[in-house]
């Protein structure tokens, strides 16, 4: 055998092991997607959905905790969670905390027609939408507080 064949046998154990463990690594760090990313309109219509059932008088679904419920019962406006308060509008406002590194968690403006609104903040993940935080929305900025 010549000493090229035996030095590539001798290192190519270590580097696919290496490989593999890097391949590993990232998956386990969600570095590495096995989905497509979501589109803004997958957040916005999330969004509709979740409305959709809280003005049917349901718990907002597909939240990550039940405190979710309890958030959004104190800080959104009444004319956004009943019927009678008009058409609502939703924005997407993106990233909820760009330096955070999760792209897949997108904020979501909704305002009814007396300009009173809530942010959600919407994960979609694999394929899986959940509701993973609320957030008042101010009259005059329009943007989302803590």
């Amino acid at each position: 055998m010549r000493p090229s064949h035996r030095l590539r046998r001798r290192l190519a154990y270590p580097i696919v092991t290496l490989c593999v463990a890097g391949v590993v690594f990232l998956f386990s760090r969600g570095q590495i997607a096995s989905h497509a990313p979501a589109a803004p309109a997958d957040y916005e219509a999330f969004a509709r959905e979740v409305m959709r059932e809280v003005r049917a008088g349901r718990p907002v679904p597909k939240s990550v905790d039940p405190a979710i419920q309890t958030v959004f019962d104190t800080m959104a406006p009444a004319s956004v969670r009943a019927d009678d308060g008009g058409e609502l509008s939703f924005e997407l406002i993106g990233p909820t905390d760009p330096g955070a590194g999760l792209p897949h968690i997108q904020s979501v403006v909704i305002r009814a027609r007396d300009g009173a609104g809530v942010s959600l903040a919407i994960s979609i993940l694999g394929g899986r939408a959940e509701v993973v935080g609320v957030a008042r929305v101010d009259r005059l900025s329009g943007g989302p507080q803590p």
